[in-house]
């Protein structure tokens, strides 16, 4: 996918999926702790898995108007631990939105923060976007603290947000200037 990918940095990299990383991907996406505050439906199959990695391995360019997974692994170990959404231009915005999930054993070592601090410059830099964005869930202390730490600035809270597992869900959307996270992470 494009010509950015593979990046490394001293743990981690981060590529394209791959066909065999179902099983892997499969490991954290039907972890009922790691699906709890994301939107994706939960339990989630190993035909499900199969066919997702199959579709994103497929894409050869970052798509704008759609999202893209990029799977994160472990340089040392070169298992798949996580990955991360990027919506390029969701809906013609000026802006890419991101999400993320790791494994449960890879939580707690601040690779999500080093991932974020690598993946976004690039991206923000290939797509000419003004802004980054997420939305989380307000209950996901973990993933707010990690954006804060990034430079992102929390907005309003929206009430019932979104309808996801059977509940009402109230989130904050945290924002990022991309032009003034490129001039601080050179």
């Amino acid at each position: 996918m494009e010509n950015f990918l593979p990046l490394k940095s001293d743990r981690l990299i981060v590529r394209r999926f791959r066909t065999d990383d179902a099983e892997a991907f499969l490991s954290w996406r039907d972890d009922a702790d790691v699906a709890r505050y994301t939107l994706w439906k939960y339990p989630y199959t190993i035909e499900q898995s199969r066919a997702f990695c199959a579709e994103i391995a497929a894409i050869e360019r970052l798509p704008d108007s759609a999202w893209v997974q990029l799977m994160i692994e472990e340089r040392v170990s070169g298992q798949a631990i996580g990955d991360i959404g990027l919506g390029i231009k969701i809906d013609g915005a000026d802006s890419v939105k991101v999400g993320y999930s790791l494994h449960r054993d890879a939580w707690g070592k601040g690779y999500m923060t080093e991932i974020l601090k690598l993946v976004l410059p690039t991206v923000a830099l290939v797509t000419g976007a003004a802004r980054l964005e997420a939305e989380i869930d307000i209950r996901n202390i973990a993933s707010g603290t990690v954006l804060e730490k990034i430079g992102f600035k929390r907005g309003p809270l929206k009430e019932k947000a979104v309808f996801v597992k059977g509940e009402w869900c109230d989130e904050y959307e945290y924002v990022l200037d991309a032009t003034e996270f490129l001039k601080s992470s050179q």
